[in-house]
């Protein structure tokens, strides 16, 4: 262990300001001592520091941030036991309490130490105002770095006291990640009343701005903190924010857990701001322990296709609600609409693709309801999907969608995704394109499980794979220029935006999840939702396909693509050659970018092509080249590379 040189003369230096406070403060000399602190400092320095520090605050008449600054550093390399044998102790409550943020901050980084193992959280559990001070100060506080730091001091102490499944009385599994701890912090929180009671008085908006209290902004700022916590803790322990606690407390704010407080009670919708933000934290409960494509192996929510968050969406009349906010705008206000209409539109694209049974079990009328709002937003001018603004939203719904809903649509209804030009090209209908056609991620590959009778499941993850086949072929039959205009749009390096969405676009067809159409796939016969045979999509797509491609790299092998995208593929890149000036306008490394993505997608045409032999003429002969243009890399041959430094240095 070290003694930093410039510790003996701060050391004097705070005791002369401490003697009289009227000095002032030694910056630089404070900050030299702050760079030579390391992990091998001496922990004595530390705690005479800390020490030093403490004393000095209460009577220093300018900025404590050198000081508090310095008090951070110091303990740096310091456990939560280092300072709690410090002598005299320190004191973490009046840190908290003291109406400084800097000393607040100081304070708050002391405490945090304590979130690093189980045992330093239930100490600090173990001192009921110290964690109501805690609380209060994030809630309260108007300094945001403040708040920012109280959350994340509070939330480690939650997460590393956080117990076992079975010790929460969650029989059937619950939370995977549990950290081991003893639960001393949940219980500190959410059953100690002058904690807990904190949560509804200080965002409750009956008594905002009478005097000592926060007015309604700052209530709304401690609403928003609310339901950041409320989001985070619901993932590790759904039943800490969902179940009575203390009911006295949350019976005088006409609610029965802190979960109906927060969604139900505690915001003015008349405030947009705020209704946003309520929106924005609905879509974060969807993300707690979401099916996804699977049925659960217990059900812990009304059906093996929902979730209790969802369920408790549902049985508020939210849910619902938000559906209908989507479906039928017009009973919003018409400015408040222009705001809140982006957060409905990500609630119900983050619902279609967390709980996609769950909505394919909604009557036809309801699911055709939802296509037809969609195509209608679609019905723009060709030059405002080239210059905007485009129905982002709406292309947001329509890529979260299931895939068989889309293949039925295709059938007995307009189909949006037909609806959506390539020409002229724009990011966002290339992104949509290539999530659906990529098909659904590797991640959720598992068999739908037995707790529905066989075909019951309207959609699992083969028949979305499945499905992704049949719209890319669908699609390709309705727009044979798909692939020219893809390629056009990859090459127009002055759009770039647009240029990497197309090449993203190709790479997901290339490395594209599908699936063929057997009988086990398909469906059973009385399926809303029974996918084609392979040769009822035969007659769907070109006569010039013959066999239709079972993978994405071979329908890239298949024309229209083979006359395409393989010419562009192997065309070397643009450089800055090509530009007027040599490149010196490209501020944003356009060429460099699109290069490389290009290059991206040479090699996962080679990996897929290397991986499975295609029975495809020239099969041999293309993965020569492809071969040749990978080993040049991005910038494509040494000459032309050559070319591309000289422009540069022009």
């Amino acid at each position: 262990m070290t003694i930093p040189p410039s510790y003996q003369r701060v050391q004097e230096h705070l005791q002369q300001v401490q003697n009289d406070p009227s000095i002032s403060l030694d910056v630089s000399a404070i900050e030299k001592l702050k760079a030579e602190i390391t992990e091998s400092t001496d922990r004595g320095v530390s705690a005479a520091l800390l020490t030093r520090i403490s004393q000095l605050l209460p009577v220093l008449r300018e900025d404590p941030t050198p000081l508090t600054t310095l008090g951070i550093k110091a303990t740096a390399y310091c456990s939560f036991t280092d300072l709690r044998s410090i002598d005299p102790p320190v004191n973490f409550l009046a840190g908290i309490k003291a109406p400084s943020p800097p000393i607040n901050l100081l304070a708050l980084s002391l405490l945090g130490k304590g979130g690093l193992s189980p045992s330093d959280a239930a100490v600090v559990a173990g001192d009921s105002e110290l964690v109501a001070s805690l609380v209060e100060l994030w809630l309260s506080t108007s300094t945001t770095e403040v708040a920012q730091c109280a959350f994340e001091v509070l939330w480690s102490l939650l997460e590393v006291d956080h117990t076992s499944p079975l010790e929460n009385g969650d029989k059937s599994g619950g939370n995977k990640d549990a950290a081991g701890g003893q639960g001393l912090m949940w219980r500190r929180v959410f059953t100690d009343k002058n904690v807990y009671g904190l949560f509804f008085s200080i965002c409750s908006l009956i008594d905002a701005g009478q005097p000592g209290k926060l007015s309604k902004r700052e209530k709304t700022l401690a609403q928003g903190r609310l339901m950041d916590l409320v989001a985070k803790a619901g993932k590790l322990r759904w039943d800490a924010i969902s179940e009575s606690h203390i009911p006295e407390i949350e019976s005088q704010y006409r609610s029965n857990s802190l979960l109906h407080f927060t969604a139900c009670q505690m915001v003015d919708t008349g405030d947009v701001l705020m209704h946003m933000t309520l929106l924005n934290f609905f879509r974060e409960l969807l993300q707690i322990d979401p099916p996804g494509l699977l049925a659960r192996t217990h059900v812990r929510s009304t059906s093996t296709f929902s979730s209790p968050a969802l369920d408790f969406l549902v049985s508020q009349n939210l849910h619902a609600t938000i559906l209908d906010y989507y479906l039928h705008p017009t009973k919003l206000d018409s400015i408040d609409l222009m705001y809140i209409s982006g957060p409905i539109m990500a609630y119900v694209a983050q619902y279609a693709l967390l709980y996609p049974n769950h909505l394919l079990q909604k009557p036809q009328d309801f699911l055709d309801e939802i296509l037809g709002r969609i195509v209608e937003s679609f019905a723009l001018p060709t030059a405002q999907w080239a210059h905007g603004p485009v129905p982002t939203g709406d292309l947001r719904v329509l890529s979260a969608l299931p895939r068989v809903m889309l293949v039925k649509a295709g059938v007995e209804s307009p189909n949006p995704l037909l609806a959506i030009p390539t020409s002229p090209a724009n990011k966002e209908t290339l992104d949509t394109l290539a999530r659906i056609f990529h098909g659904p991620p590797k991640s959720e590959k598992v068999q739908s499980l037995d707790l529905n009778a066989p075909g019951q499941i309207p959609t699992d993850w083969h028949k979305e794979a499945a499905a992704a086949r049949i719209l890319y072929f669908t699609y390709l039959n309705n727009n044979m220029n798909f692939w020219s205009h893809i390629v056009a749009a990859a090459d127009t390096i002055a759009m770039h935006d647009v240029a990497l969405a197309a090449l993203s676009l190709m790479k997901a067809v290339i490395t594209a999840n599908w699936q063929t159409l057997d009988e086990t796939v398909r469906g059973s016969a009385d399926s809303r939702f029974q996918l084609p045979t392979e040769e009822q999509l035969g007659r769907l797509s070109p006569s010039a396909q013959g066999t239709l491609p079972t993978s994405g790299a071979w329908a890239v092998l298949s024309p229209p693509a083979l006359t395409t995208v393989i010419p562009y593929l192997f065309k070397p890149p643009q450089t800055y050659a090509n530009f007027v000036g040599g490149g010196r306008g490209d501020t944003e490394s356009a060429v460099w970018r699109v290069a490389t993505a290009k290059y991206d997608v040479l090699v996962a045409l080679y990996d897929a092509l290397s991986e499975n032999k295609l029975e495809v003429e020239g099969y041999d002969d293309i993965l020569r080249t492809l071969a040749q243009r990978v080993t040049e890399g991005p910038l494509g041959p040494a000459a032309q590379a050559g070319s591309r430094v000289d422009a540069m240095e022009m």
